[in-house]
């Protein structure tokens, strides 16, 4: 007679003894103060993220598969000033490599995926205290949302001029009487920020290159003129030439006062042939000894006009304070007012610009001859299909020069040349 375990008792004691196992290693890490999270947040994936300019505050929203709630960090040096977000041991899709600022708080944001898990680091403007809070909201179809909301503290002094890392807006225009600047100045449109759910805005400058060089001097004094555009950019001379040839005309300069440093200028371009698009040119010098010079050439699509793109700023420039008179929070004024309006603006913003597509493809062209696959690359993610659901996303079209994409919001192409 033999003695022994059946193959179905072998089987059984081995089940047991995987799921002893199993226990032992569970028993073992909380005793050593590993959290029950740990085992679970590897499921977690970070499928998109966005920041947006509404009212007072700023808000970072990040959309996960499931709920989450992050490590979120500040941290301060000489001169500089971070906010990470972390998700440990998160997963990633298609995340944006960088994303524009605020213009007011955030500098640029930025994001880093490695096995330990995915890093969201905002770059904030330094010296400038602020508050924060954050928000996890459930979506539809078992998705996610973590909202940070960051809101500058009230002995925060806001400046009256553009800071260096963004885009000049022209307060006071300065017309240039020469027979290229004779146009009248456009009428000035409120600047639309961008989205809450969807990436948005182009980065700011990226990280410091090597000492940069003096743009060359000709002895042309600031006039506001394409001669001076040619000496501030040499490295955009190219898509300068375009613009001009293409019946593109300086209708507005103006300096920015930097108190202790040299002059930042600002630039406005029109052409009566597209009278919904502008074209803004921003000349910034270092603000430290390693930085560079940062060269901007905007074009938007923030002259669109009609019942839609106006009601949209007008909402756009409400408070908190307003915002709650009539909804119970900020998400129920973004899904039920701002949401339905983005989506019929992204639609408007892909009809215009297909039907100026070849100076979109002819502009991308020149701004970055070395890549001819660049144009048709942006053409093709502006024919994307609208998604009512994230309304729109932004993509980096090239690195050097580097090239964002938005479609959030009013579309824009941005191109930063850097010196060095």
């Amino acid at each position: 007679m033999r003695f022994g375990l059946s193959p179905r008792t072998c089987r059984g004691r081995s089940w047991w003894q995987r799921v002893g196992k199993v226990l032992l290693i569970l028993g073992a890490s909380l005793a050593m103060g590993v959290p029950l999270e740990s085992w679970a947040v590897s499921r977690v994936e970070v499928r998109n993220l966005g920041l947006s300019r509404l009212g007072g505050r700023t808000m970072l929203t990040v959309i996960l598969n499931q709920a989450a709630n992050p490590q979120v960090s500040p941290f301060t040096g000489v001169d500089r000033a971070q906010l990470v977000v972390e998700f440990p041991q998160a997963q990633a899709g298609k995340l944006p490599a960088r994303l524009a600022g605020d213009d007011t708080l955030v500098k640029n944001v930025r994001t880093e995926v490695s096995e330990a898990g995915v890093k969201i680091i905002l770059e904030m403007f330094p010296d400038k205290p602020y508050t924060m809070t954050r928000e996890i909201r459930p979506l539809p179809e078992g998705l996610a949302m973590f909202r940070l909301d960051l809101e500058a503290g009230a002995s925060a002094a806001q400046p009256k001029r553009p800071p260096a890392a963004a885009m000049p807006e022209p307060q006071e225009p300065i017309v240039t009487k020469t027979p290229e600047t004779a146009a009248p100045a456009p009428e000035q449109t409120a600047k639309a920020g961008p989205g809450e759910q969807a990436p948005t805005e182009a980065p700011a400058a990226p990280p410091p290159l090597p000492e940069p060089t003096e743009p060359p001097s000709v002895g042309v004094a600031p006039t506001g003129t394409f001669a001076e555009l040619y000496q501030l950019m040499p490295q955009a001379k190219g898509l300068l030439e375009f613009l001009r040839g293409d019946g593109w005309r300086v209708v507005q300069a103006q300096s920015y006062d930097r108190p202790g440093m040299r002059f930042s200028r600002g630039f406005h371009l029109t052409n009566p042939r597209y009278p919904k698009l502008r074209i803004k040119i921003a000349h910034l010098p270092p603000n430290a000894p390693a930085a560079p010079y940062i060269n901007i050439i905007d074009l938007s699509m923030e002259g669109l006009t009609g019942s839609v793109p106006d009601e949209y700023r007008t909402l756009k420039q409400w408070n908190f304070s307003k915002i709650k008179t009539k909804y119970e929070d900020i998400g129920d004024f973004f899904d039920e007012a701002l949401k339905p309006l983005r989506v019929d603006i992204r639609r408007e913003c892909e009809r215009l610009a297909l039907s100026h597509a070849d100076f979109i493809t002819k502009f991308l062209q020149q701004a970055v001859p070395q890549n001819p696959k660049l144009a048709e690359e942006a053409m093709t993610y502006i024919r994307k299909k609208v998604s009512p659901r994230f309304e729109g996303v932004q993509y980096t079209l090239s690195e050097n020069p580097l090239v964002i994409l938005n479609l959030v919001d009013f579309l824009y192409v941005r191109v930063y040349y850097i010196s060095g």
